[in-house]
């Protein structure tokens, strides 16, 4: 143990010929995690920390991005911090978990039967390696190195996360080759996602994703409340960010934030109630106007129209268009398309089949059971319009459907946005 402290001590000529740093400027600090169920913290990320030339604790992350420092003193850095975090975390054994990133390319720098340095300076601190977590940084690397790595830390009792998941390109070739344990969103989208809009459909639909895939949810970068609710929204199990606290130089008593979880998380669902009120507010109201529109159509042919009164309630209540379908899922009728209290026909739909829709056997399958109940689609985005909207499905008879799309007011969905 000894001699290779002392060789990772060593100081080496940098690319353009200047001597390194020692090792001993650089150090680790711990950033906690918060457990959304008990509001304890339930580890940390190790994170790299210097002196700049004021003597201020800075982040050390530039270095490795910096080309002019060669990559074996970037590695040097590198287990250097681990050793010290491991070494720290063993006298620590109330302090949960320990985070650490590893980059992909460097483990692609071992050879297949190198047995990970990692491993061994966990077994040289006595470190329990079921406290440890890996966290896979980087859409690169080789994958199959990978998947052989990461094969002997869940031997050994790790467990494994892949970082940033919805950067670039989304790392789901990595989830289906790597079986990770825990899955941490990419933090630049996460607070994208957080205001709302399009990203925010497109990052929840990524943790449904993650939480098919058996993987727990950490939000890393939550720095605001409205953050911390958003990041409920996505079925988070963790948190870690400025909210709580930045990356420390100790570790806190589990208990530090639990009191603040416990607000937050009853502000949260206060706000979610009141817009899941609202919604279903919504929904009723759709529901009453579309019994009123059937009663309109069912004695009537597919030419049936409702009247304006009925059309302008259908506009301000959000329903966009409403056309019938047969029982085999042809539409029979037009488009039509509710503007200003008007319709307008749109007769290129006719004889498209929407059967495939995922609603549509719901409906053939509720049918035969309760009779004529109305059957709502899961929220999606209108690709005419942009717009966030379910479509409604009811029978005018046994062998006439209507369809009935509306939009779906997106301030109601999710808080946080």
């Amino acid at each position: 143990m000894k001699s290779r402290v002392k060789r990772l001590h060593a100081v080496a000529p940098a690319n353009d010929g200047a001597m390194l740093p020692s090792l001993n400027h650089y150090f680790p600090h711990f950033q906690p995690l918060v457990y959304l169920p008990t509001g304890h913290v339930a580890g940390y990320e190790l994170l790299a920390r210097t002196r700049d030339r004021q003597n201020r604790v800075v982040s050390a992350g530039a270095l490795f991005t910096d080309a002019s420092f060669p990559v074996d003193f970037k590695i040097q850095v590198d287990r250097h911090l681990r050793q010290r975090g491991f070494e720290h975390f063993a006298q620590e054994p109330d302090a949960g978990f320990l985070t650490i990133n590893i980059s992909p390319d460097w483990i692609s720098r071992l050879g297949a039967d190198v047995a990970s340095p990692t491993l061994r300076l966990i077994e040289d601190s006595r470190l329990d390696p079921t406290r440890i977590i890996i966290e896979i940084t980087e859409a690169s690397g080789d994958l199959d190195r990978l998947r052989q790595i990461v094969k002997q830390y869940h031997a050994a009792g790790l467990r494994v996360a892949i970082d940033d998941f919805g950067a670039g390109y989304s790392q789901l070739d990595r989830v289906i080759a790597l079986h990770p344990d825990v899955i941490k969103l990419d933090m630049r989208l996460f607070k994208l996602a957080a205001k709302g809009g399009l990203s925010a459909d497109v990052l929840l639909g990524m943790t449904t994703i993650a939480e098919r895939s058996g993987c727990e949810i950490v939000c890393e970068g939550v720095e605001t409340e409205e953050e911390f609710y958003f990041g409920v929204e996505c079925g988070a199990q963790y948190m870690q960010g400025y909210l709580f606290a930045p990356a420390l130089a100790d570790l806190l008593p589990p208990a530090t934030f639990q009191p603040r979880v416990r607000l937050l998380t009853e502000t949260y669902l206060q706000r979610k109630c009141a817009n899941l009120s609202a919604s279903v507010d919504h929904s009723t109201q759709i529901k009453q106007l579309i019994f009123e529109l059937q009663s309109v159509l069912q004695d009537t042919d597919e030419s049936g129209r409702p009247s304006m009164e009925l059309l302008a309630k259908l506009q301000r209540a959000g329903i966009m268009r409403f056309f019938i379908c047969d029982a085999g899922g042809y539409q029979i009728s037009p488009n039509y398309e509710v503007i200003a209290a008007t319709l307008r026909e749109e007769k290129k739909y006719c004889g498209y089949n929407w059967s495939w829709r995922p609603y549509f056997p719901t409906l053939l399958a509720t049918r035969k059971r309760t009779g004529f109940d109305l059957v709502a689609s899961t929220i999606y985005r209108d690709v005419n319009t942009a717009q966030l909207c379910k479509t409604f499905g009811l029978y005018l008879d046994d062998n006439r459907i209507l369809l009935v799309d509306a939009a779906v007011r997106d301030e109601v969905l999710y808080v946080g946005s």
